[in-house]
């Protein structure tokens, strides 16, 4: 039985030495078929890798592209939080320079302030209506002066409301103002003719008024308070009546279109004329 078994084994060894040798001569026969073909599949299986391997890359950074967009969105938010934060910063220290020069005007005046922001104007620019964001809560009324904080004349408030009153401003249609010249005390009257331009008017010829004056309201004003800042004198006109008067084109101090704060006069309620 161990022969029989060892004569199997020696046979399947002969046949597997045969069958070697058979496939080697074929392999040599053929080498210049095969091994091209050979060295495709190991290059095809290379790439086949590689495409694996960039497939797990690109799930990996498809996972981490969604991590960095939450990451962006949340910095986005937090860009934006930091900007009110730092715009509210702005209006805080605006409001704090408002409340202080509107101390050091109560103390040079008597008068009593409070502050508020426009919150319209006419886009227009023809009416010189404005709206501030405060009202009678606040103890506002209609006729109070309505000044920026280096005394500069705005105009008047015309209908006051709970949290909000209309005002009129000195660039309103058919607007005048009683002026004192702050250099020589001369008395005119300040106006605003059909064609929007201010013009200094009921000025004698022998009055001291020269270019770059500045004028300011007068005592003789029913609506407006005293030596509130108006306009600068900026050149000659042409006056309607040559033999007695003349006139002149001024320039407002006030910048309409700039400003976004203002402080209204609470003392005396003016009536109108």
């Amino acid at each position: 039985m161990k022969q029989k078994n060892n004569f199997h084994f020696l046979l399947l060894l002969v046949i597997l030495i045969i069958t070697s040798i058979l496939l080697f001569r074929f392999y040599f026969s053929q080498e210049k078929i095969l091994k091209p073909q050979l060295v495709y599949g190991l290059e095809r299986g290379g790439l086949i890798g590689n495409y694996l391997f960039n497939f797990k890359n690109w799930t990996n950074d498809l996972l981490h592209f969604n991590s960095l967009r939450k990451q962006l969105s949340e910095l986005q938010y937090q860009n934006i939080k930091f900007i009110n934060q730092l715009q509210d910063f702005k209006e805080t220290k605006k409001e704090n320079i408002l409340l202080k020069d509107a101390l050091k005007i109560k103390d040079e005046t008597g008068w009593s302030l409070v502050s508020a922001k426009i919150i319209l104007m006419d886009p227009s620019g023809l009416t010189g209506s404005f709206w501030i964001n405060k009202g009678t809560e606040t103890g506002l009324k209609e006729g109070m002066n309505v000044i920026l904080e280096d005394k500069i004349l705005i105009g008047r408030l015309i209908e006051c409301f709970n949290n909000y009153c209309r005002g009129e401003s000195i660039f309103s249609p058919e607007t005048k103002i009683s002026v004192e010249d702050l250099r020589s005390s001369t008395l005119a009257i300040a106006e605003k003719d059909i064609k929007g331009n201010f013009r200094l008017k009921l000025v004698p010829y022998e009055s001291d008024i020269k270019i770059g004056d500045i004028l300011i309201t007068s005592s003789e004003n029913t609506n407006f308070f005293k030596g509130l800042l108006v306009a600068k004198v900026k050149k000659f006109g042409s006056s309607s009546d040559v033999s007695s008067l003349k006139e002149f084109i001024l320039e407002p101090l006030l910048n309409f279109s700039q400003i976004s704060s203002v402080l209204i006069i609470t003392d005396i309620i003016f009536s109108s004329p």
